[in-house]
């Protein structure tokens, strides 16, 4: 492996009142905001569907708006909604049969154009990019009216109930902000609030110092279901209430004469508020004067590393800022800094043109950490800006890093001296793994989401576009199967068949040949997206309606379907079922876990045995079969023996992502949900190195391990890092 420390790859109305001299006028306008409807799943063999949640509440947001400008509190000649802003949660339970098409009923009366973004509840169960691409040509859009820019941005993550703004949607945010011309007004629209705790930790200060750079006058939310207003570093936010529940109603965002203003409506008024005949009533959340220009940037970090590159950090740490011109040391009467979201103590060395600060830092973890620097002039105006650092000692272990411009959610693929990396943008790329170099990349229509799985002579994967791929080790297709809905089931081969399930709850048992459907089973009710697993002639897997199955795997014939272990409770089937981490088969025992993080064995029969542990969030056999491994909620790493005794426990970062620990001869490979790897001895759980791959941007995938003791670990900000992690 060449030994080196960056390895960078790219792949692929009315006139408002005042203007800025040679800036375009801002009309006056208002537009509808709605979130958070959650209508529920609808299956196509269940006949005609129930009531709609919140339908009194959406019919009558649907007849407000076409009421016009006699709706707004913005006054009478105010422009009527030009268009409405649906912020996600669209959906309880994803986009499962006919029910995306309860909600564009549901809607059809509004008379305005309606754009829509995925929410946690839309993406995690089955997912919606195919109609993202077919509504709004993707998952992240924007467009220009009145003046303004307006943004929309995908915080749900792909099959997976956490937020994050991914490589992906960071990629195309700069990209498409960069086109705004200067000082234009920017409304920046996502699901997710975005300084809350579910985001992975380097994720809000990163966006900040990114929007500090444009005018960023709004951003528009959801997912609390409140009505808020909540100032984020200088950006303004607000949420978007829901459309069902004691905040059922609308928000209404207007500029009107150079100002912005933010009013919900309530369908049903609480106390302490006008009431209007009908019932409803108006709450102001903002009013300020709309911004015609950026806030000025007041520094950026000199040193370490200025704004280039992965700089290395060296004991005492030091840190320059670069004040912008027009201000002097003397202005500076705030300096706080944060490394990896902990705050460090400064001393101040010196008042000269670069004001320079040292601390004393206890010892980091090798690897990738994010530095975040606070300031705060004395008339009050502020700023932030990021680096992302290396360790000295992470640099002496010469490690590797890919970037690309999409997330990695699926696992390296590791063949002989070749890495295949599967990216969110749909591309599939292999590289010689010991320059870096790229041998070649096939693209399809759609997201990868599973690990491909290789043959010994083809990458099998399945794509958004609805397709399973089999490409050869050229980079050549020799086949595709095509679904008919996207394919985000992890690939098993085993002898000469393929075996994957789609977003629509179907199992395929496909020809590795020549990818002819062999059967298919349909169906479970919801998306199956966990790798099945052999067991003898069975073939095993959960999927999204709560339920375990078990088919014969050379016919495709039902043997028995029984709920996954927390499913067993109660009314527990679906949001916790065992679907995104398969079961595992040691010896006449079935090991399976689930969303309820409940591990539990099972009989040949489908019978329910023992619930084992609580926290379970994924599970492997070893390289023998003989053992099981898991990680849990509460971060820590077992081993039991197939009768399900622990046999070790080691308390170290894991988490609730369902990822499998990596599993040799010697090591078992952890990585968590913030991206540090740990390895662990296999006989007894003795840690034997730690590494910090993400400068704390989450880690979705599996770690891949090569037999020349390299191991490769993709993360969500778009980086597969290559290091010899055991030492």
């Amino acid at each position: 492996m060449l030994c080196r420390v960056l390895w960078l790859l790219m792949l692929l109305g009315s006139p408002a009142a005042t203007d800025e001299p040679g800036q375009p006028p801002i009309e006056d306008f208002t537009l509808v905001q709605i979130s958070d409807m959650h209508i529920n799943p609808h299956l196509a063999r269940t006949g005609q569907p129930g009531p709609l949640r919140g339908a009194a509440t959406v019919k009558w947001i649907c007849g407000e708006v076409a009421r016009g400008a006699a709706a707004t509190p913005f006054g009478a000649d105010c422009p009527p909604p030009a268009f409405a802003l649906a912020t996600g949660d669209v959906t309880e339970y994803g986009v499962i049969d006919d029910t995306w098409d309860l909600f564009e009923r549901a809607f059809e009366p509004l008379p305005c154009p309606l754009y829509v973004l995925p929410g946690n509840h839309d993406n995690t169960w089955v997912a919606m990019y195919a109609i993202m691409r077919q509504r709004h040509g993707g998952e992240n859009y924007s467009f220009d009216q009145f003046g303004c820019h307006f943004a929309c941005i995908c915080s749900a993550s792909p099959q997976e109930p956490v937020p994050t703004l991914d490589a992906r949607t960071r990629t195309w945010l700069k990209r498409d902000l960069a086109g705004v011309p200067a000082g234009a007004p920017v409304f920046l629209a996502l699901h997710h609030p975005p300084k809350g705790s579910e985001f992975a930790p380097a994720e809000y200060d990163t966006l900040i110092d990114l929007l500090r750079d444009y005018n960023v006058v709004l951003m528009l939310y959801g997912h609390g279901h409140d009505v808020e207003h909540r100032n984020m570093d200088g950006i303004d936010g607000v949420m978007g209430g829901s459309t069902f529940g004691k905040n059922a109603g609308y928000g209404l965002i207007g500029v009107r004469d150079g100002r912005l203003l933010v009013h919900y409506r309530y369908h049903k008024a609480p106390k302490g508020l006008d009431v209007a005949a009908d019932g409803s009533a108006w709450q102001p959340v903002l009013d300020k004067p709309l911004p015609r220009a950026a806030p000025a940037r007041l520094f950026h970090i000199a040193e370490p590393g200025g704004r280039v590159g992965t700089p290395v950090f060296r004991k005492p740490f030091g840190l320059a800022l670069a004040l912008a011109p027009g201000h002097e040391p003397g202005d500076l009467a705030e300096t706080h800094a944060r490394i990896d979201g902990t705050e460090i103590e400064l001393r101040r060395l010196s008042a000269a043109a670069r004001p320079t600060f040292r601390a004393e830092l206890d010892q980091l973890t090798p690897g990738y950490h994010l530095l975040s620097v606070r300031v705060k002039l004395a008339d009050g105006a502020s700023d932030l800006r990021t680096q992302v650092f290396m360790t000295e000692d992470a640099a002496d272990r010469c490690p590797a890093q890919m970037v690309f411009e999409a997330a990695v959610k699926a696992g390296p693929v590791i063949v002989n001296d070749r890495l295949y990396v599967a990216l969110t943008s749909g591309v599939v790329a292999a590289f010689a793994r010991d320059s870096g170099e790229k041998l070649w990349q096939y693209g399809t229509g759609g997201e990868i989401l599973g690990t491909p799985a290789w043959s010994g002579e083809l990458l099998v994967f399945g794509s958004g576009d609805g397709k399973v791929y089999a490409l050869d080790d050229s980079g050549r297709l020799r086949w595709s199967f095509n679904a008919g809905l996207p394919v985000y089931g992890v690939p098993l081969i085993d002898g000469d068949s393929v075996y994957l399930g789609d977003n629509g709850g179907r199992m395929h048992a496909l020809s590795l040949t020549d990818g002819k459907p062999r059967w298919t089973y349909a169906r479970a009710d919801y998306s199956v997206e966990c790798q099945a697993h052999i067991w003898g002639d069975l073939l095993v897997f959960g999927a999204w309606d709560g339920f375990l199955y078990a088919l014969d795997r050379t016919t495709g014939e039902l043997r028995w379907k029984t709920p996954g272990p927390k499913s067993s409770e109660g009314k527990a089937a679906r949001y916790y079922a065992p679907a995104d981490c398969g079961p595992v088969a040691l010896g006449d025992t079935l090991f399976v876990c689930d969303r309820g993080y409940l591990l539990a064995t099972y009989d040949r029969a489908g019978k329910l045995g023992r619930r084992l542990d609580t926290g379970t969030s994924a599970i492997a056999a070893g390289p023998t079969g003989r053992y099981l491994y898991c990680r849990t909620l509460d971060n820590r790493v077992c081993k039991l023996n197939a009768a399900g005794e622990k046999l070790w426990e080691t308390a170290v970062p894991a988490g609730r992502f369902p990822i499998p620990p990596t599993c040799d001869e010697d090591s078992v490979y952890v990585c968590s949900n913030t991206g540090l790897l740990s390895v662990l001895a296999a006989t007894d759980g003795r840690v034997r190195s730690t590494y910090q791959v993400t400068p704390g941007f989450y880690v979705m995938a599996p770690v891949a391990v090569a037999d020349d003791g390299w191991c490769y670990v993709a993360g969500m900000d778009g980086t597969v890092t290559a290091l010899r992690a055991a030492q």
